[in-house]
């Protein structure tokens, strides 16, 4: 037990504090708006599968006036599957009934490490395909995905009501007991250390 207090002391006596600390790394986070369009994608996407390539399709688009922003994102992805919005024997409405992000409690990633929380994206609808016969069909996709807790504000948009969730606090005694761990761990670092040397 000597030899590895002396071992310690000789390494550096926060050697300890260091083996407690945890690091995260993460890199950019995405916005809400920007998990949305790519969710708009593939709703567009699965209806071009159903419609098929090289169509006429009239377009009805149901937004409402908090989801106009997705109508042009949802035209290109149908003329990159090459439907065009035209006059044809094929009618398409397009209804989006929910967009919202709601977020679960804060859990923090390691001993120091930073408050982290889950994201979750909902993006829900329904298509109705009328030709020869009629053809509705529910869609719903979601992303779920965990963002640092200080990322919230960066991540929703003010101009877009739909981005922005319901944030929860973050936990009172958890941000208590990360300043009196880190105090005990350098005290108990600081002792090590000087024993080791008077020894």
């Amino acid at each position: 037990m000597d030899h590895l207090i002396k071992l310690i002391g000789k390494r550096g006596g926060f050697l300890l504090l260091f083996l407690l600390l945890s690091f995260s790394v993460h890199g950019q986070t995405k916005t809400n708006l920007e998990l949305f369009f790519q969710l708009a994608d593939s709703s567009a996407n699965e209806l071009a599968n159903v419609i098929g390539s090289d169509k006429n399709v009239q377009i009805d688009f149901v937004l409402g006036k908090d989801y106009q922003v997705f109508q042009n994102s949802i035209l290109s992805r149908f003329q990159n599957n090459e439907i065009n919005n035209e006059s044809g024997k094929i009618l398409v409405q397009f209804v989006l009934t929910e967009v919202k992000v709601e977020y679960d409690e804060p859990e923090r990633k390691g001993l120091f490490g930073s408050f982290f929380i889950k994201r979750n994206m909902h993006f829900s609808g329904n298509y109705s395909i009328i030709s020869e016969s009629t053809m509705v069909k529910d869609f719903s996709y979601t992303i779920n995905d965990d963002i640092p807790y200080e990322d919230i504000a960066a991540v929703e948009n003010s101009s877009f009501p739909f981005t922005q969730g319901k944030i929860p606090a973050e936990p009172f005694f958890s941000s208590l007991l990360e300043p009196a761990i880190a105090l005990g761990s350098a005290a108990a670092a600081v002792y090590i250390f000087f024993s080791a040397r008077s020894k």
